[in-house]
Order: structure tokens, then sequence, then C-alpha cells
């Protein structure tokens, strides 16, 4: 028995009690006389309205009864339901996890299988400079013959993709379009890493391996527009952009090395005849310090060119003896209107050549300063007049401060800085500004060498150049950076070898760089 068979039952009986009630108020009505029929006729009359509603409550029973059934029906049914419900949910849901997923990392669309295993993303970077370069037509150091180049550049205009597969592999291809025309592009990285071993990683293809602190950073990251002229230098014999390699590095919490053999550039040249250039380079750092707050590096670089690039050999022209040569320049570490060299020792006939030097950097908070040194070593090669080898070097110190609080990260498997957060993205309606970084350095290159020697023959007069910048930085997402630079440049070179006419100048320079990277 239900609340509801309770109910009813209570009110069939109260219908029987008021049934009961109203008959006794009407024998009270009737008189004397036929008060012993009426008496005698109630039994009667009651008992048939007692049976006529137990007929009703049966029937109601009956009505509840078929009530039950059916709830009971449909409760079986809703649970049937429910189940179908939740397996269909499950084999859905079963059936979504092997689809591949996107998602946008840095807003940079990353396709990826169910496992995680294989990611596809596009990827590109694009610089573009636009500066002058100020020179001041009194001055008599001025080259007379030589208008220094103002105006646009696309310094970096990359385009390609990126991911990883079987978990353990990474890829990575580019082609560069720079330039300031519309040029074809042409390889810029082709890169296969495996990264199956803890702490490990190893490189084949062409790639910009990581050799010298400010190069091991992305170009996305540098503080300034170009890095210091030494660091072009040496990493121009055996490593920077583009360069074939393989090698391996290794890394943990407070320490980087690697070690690389390295090729031609993708870009060089092709030759007829004449072997490509091999060398091999080694890079090591330690992080005494390594905290939320302070970071502190050191490390030392070693670079070996055993086999100096060879020319063609056509006959007649070049000996084999000849062959091997190497040339040092630089530019006043700025680009803008695709501005060249300036700072050039002419080929230099060599058998080997050896780069040796150091790094240091230090990251307190939103402040960091950094500065490396280094010496190239050049060993003649059949070069009956020269009795010396010439020797030249360089060196920078760089510092910075995030003036929005913010600090630069350390990325270890590059044992080198990257680009300080950005957090609060540009967004004037929320009151986000992006992060602002205030940058200065200054450079020492000489790339002369016995300058006044007796011998005119062992002179090398590639000049000498001092570059104080100024730098003020605004990443206003993690993906556009806008860079402004002010640059005092000193070039000091003479004519050649035996004529002691100066030819360099000294000027300044105004510029920056927009750049949008994915």
């Amino acid at each position: 028995m239900n609340l509801k068979t309770v109910l009813l039952a209570g009110t069939v009986l109260g219908v029987a009690f008021a049934a009961a009630g109203a008959s006794a108020a009407e024998t009270k009505k009737s008189n004397a006389a036929s008060a012993t029929a009426a008496a005698a006729a109630t039994p009667l009359a009651t008992q048939a309205q007692i049976d006529a509603l137990n007929k009703q409550i049966q029937a109601l029973q009956a009505q509840l009864q078929a009530i039950a059934t059916q709830t009971d029906a449909a409760n079986k049914a809703a649970a049937e339901s429910k189940a179908a419900a939740e397996k269909a949910a499950t084999s859905a849901t079963a059936a979504t996890a092997n689809l591949p997923s996107i998602t946008f990392p840095n807003g940079i669309p990353t396709f990826s299988s169910a496992d995680k295993a294989f990611t596809f993303q596009p990827v590109g970077r694009m610089q573009l400079d636009y500066g002058w370069n100020m020179q001041d037509t009194k001055n008599p150091d001025n080259r007379s013959n030589k208008d220094i180049t103002d105006g646009f550049n696309f310094r970096r205009a990359y385009i390609g993709f990126a991911g990883k597969m079987f978990n353990d592999w990474t890829y990575n291809a580019t082609a560069d379009f720079s330039g300031r025309t519309n040029a074809s592009g042409r390889l810029q990285t082709a890169q296969l890493s495996y990264n199956g071993f803890k702490g490990w990683i190893i490189d084949v293809g062409a790639m910009q391996p990581a050799f010298t602190f400010e190069d091991s950073i992305s170009s996305n990251d540098i503080g300034l527009v170009e890095r210091p002229g030494i660091n072009n230098v040496v990493t121009s014999l055996v490593a920077s952009e583009g360069r074939l390699s393989a090698g391996v590095r290794t890394f943990g919490d407070n320490y980087f090395a690697d070690v690389y053999l390295t090729g031609d550039t993708v870009n060089t040249s092709a030759q007829t005849t004449g072997d490509d250039q091999h060398a091999v380079f080694a890079r090591a750092a330690y992080r005494p310090i390594n905290d939320e707050h302070t970071i502190v590096h050191i490390g030392a670089d070693i670079g070996y060119l055993y086999a100096p690039p060879q020319t063609n050999l056509v006959a007649g022209s070049v000996t084999p003896a000849q062959a091997h040569v190497v040339s040092l320049s630089e530019r006043p570490e700025n680009r803008y209107g695709g501005l060249g060299s300036i700072l050039n020792t002419g080929n230099i006939n060599v058998s080997d050549v050896t780069i040796y030097g150091g790094e240091a950097a230090v990251r307190y908070d939103s402040f960091w300063v950094q500065g490396e040194g280094y010496q190239v070593d050049l060993t003649r090669r059949f070069t009956p007049a020269a009795t010396n080898d010439p020797s030249f070097f360089g060196y920078y110190a760089e510092a910075g401060w995030v003036l929005t609080g913010q600090k630069r990260n350390y990325v270890a498997n590059q044992g080198a800085f990257s680009a300080p957060t950005v957090d609060k993205p540009f967004n004037p309606m929320t009151g986000n500004w992006g992060t602002w970084e205030a940058v200065a350095r200054y450079s020492f290159l000489n790339l002369n060498s016995d300058t006044w020697a007796t011998n005119t023959a062992n002179r090398v007069r590639g000049g000498q150049q001092e570059v104080w910048t100024l730098g003020l930085n605004w990443y206003a997402t993690p993906n556009v950076k806008m860079m402004l630079d002010y640059q005092f440049i000193d070039v000091k070179k003479y004519s050649s070898a035996t004529n002691n006419t100066q030819v360099g100048d000294n000027w300044q320079s105004f510029g920056g760089r927009m750049q949008f990277t994915f």
C-alpha cells in the first residue's frame, strides 16, 4: 500500500461518515410513528452505500495498480534510455579521442595527433628595418667615395613549418625571402633533431648551431637590431644561420655544452672544383647561481676551421696552393637600406683558423647584463712574402632593463637568454601596454694586424670600429615586437696595406624594426 492508496481510503471513509451523519439528521426530523420504520430501514440503506463505496475503492485500486504498472514500465524505459545514451556518449568520446586536435599556443595554430606523438605548425618570421645613417659632410674622416645607405630592408622573411614525430624527433624547415627586392627564396633551415635521451639533443641538417652566447639567442629575442660585430665575424667562420652541421648538445639545471662538426652554409655558391670547408667547435657554460631572482652564467667557446673553403681551380688562374682563402668583414651593426660591409680584410690564404674566447651574463630580476670577447688566429698558407700570421679580436658589453618589471627568460637547451615574458599583451581598453625594455651596448672590433709592419706583406688593414648603441624595445604581444636603436659609429680604415689615406668614417644612425613572428 502506497501513499496514494492511503489517501484514497481516507477519502472514502470520510464520505461514508458524512453520509451516516446526514442520515441521522433526517431521522431526527421524522415523527415517532415513522421512526420505528426508518430505524428498521436504515441499516439496509447504509449497507448498500458501503457496498457501492467498496466497489469504487476496488475500481480505484485497480486504476492505481494500472498506474503503478505504467510507472514501472516508464522507469524501466528511462533507465534503458539513459544506459543507451551513456553508451553512445562513451562511443562518441572514444571516437573523438582518436581524432587530431588543433590548438593555438601564443596564437600559433598547432595540429596534434590524438596521442600527441605528432605535431605540425606553420612558422614564420618577418623583420622589416628602416633607418638613417646620418653622415656629417664637414667631418674630415668622411669617405668621399661612399654615401652610406638609408632606407628599408627586409632583414629576415622566413616561412616554413616545424613540429615533432614519434614523440622524440623534432623537425624544422624554413625558407628566407629577405632583402630589398622581390628575390626568390632560399633555404634557411632544414633541421632534424632527436630528443629521446633526457638532457641531450642530437642535431643534423642546415641550422644555426649554438656558438657564442649572443648567437645562441634567437634573432626574435636579441636586445638590439643587430648582433655585435665580433660575434658576426667568428660565427661566419664556423657557425651562423643556415650552416650545414651535425652535433650534440647536453644541458641541465646549471650547465650547457655542445660540440658540432660544420661545413659550408646552404647559400654558399656552388663550385665545380675544390672542396667545401670543414670546421669543428665546442661551447660550454656553467651557472653557479640559478634561482628565481638571479642567474649567473659563465662560459667558453673554441672553434677550429681546419679545412678552409677552396675556390674553383680554374686552369691558369688559381693554383691549388693559393686556393684556400678566407676573408673577414663586417657591417657597422646595422643594415639599413641594405648597407654592406665596410671593414674587410680581403682574401687571406690560410691553412687553418682558430677562434677562442669567453662569455658571461647575469640576470637579476628585471636587470640583465652580458659580455663576450674573442680572438681569431689565422695560419698563413703558401705566402712566402709574409712571415707573420695575422690575428684579430673584438669584444662587447651589453645591459638591459625590463621597464615593466618582467624578466628575460633563460633557455637551458641553448644556454642563453630569450625575450622577456609578455604577460599583459597590448590592450589599451584594459590598461595593458605590453612589455617594455631599454638596452645599451658598447662593442669594439679590430680587423687590423701588423698595421705598421716594415714588411708590408704582413700588413692586414681590415679596419676597426667602435659602436655605441641605445635601444628601446616594445613587446606588444608574444608575436609582435617594435625596436628603436640610436647608434654612434666610428670606423677607422686605411686605404690599403701601402696607402695610409684614412677612408674611415664616423656618424650616427637612427632606425628601428617591426617584427612579427608565428
